[in-house]
């Protein structure tokens, strides 16, 4: 999450580059956020943006204070290319 004074100014980018860097830097192959608000449409927008893929949905899993429950992503990215095989290239 980014402080609302710092919206727009590609600090949230900043971040999720640097933690897959680090991700790959220790071995991790793939990374999920299991808790995306599916009407925060701008931090949805920047994960697809950065790759990631909506690959499930928990129905009226959050509890939006003025929207009532609102459905919920989970978020995939696989951050290494994998062989045939199922081995890292």
């Amino acid at each position: 999450m980014v402080a609302e004074a710092a919206a727009g100014q590609g600090v949230a980018t900043a971040l999720c580059e640097h933690s897959q860097r680090l991700a790959i830097a220790m071995g991790f192959r793939a990374m999920q956020y299991n808790f995306v608000v599916s009407t925060n449409h701008r931090a949805v927008r920047l994960w697809q943006h950065l790759g990631y893929a909506i690959v499930g949905r928990l129905p009226g899993a959050f509890a939006h204070h003025t929207l009532g429950f609102v459905d919920v992503f989970v978020m995939f990215k696989q951050l290494v290319a994998e062989s045939a095989g199922g081995e890292p290239l």
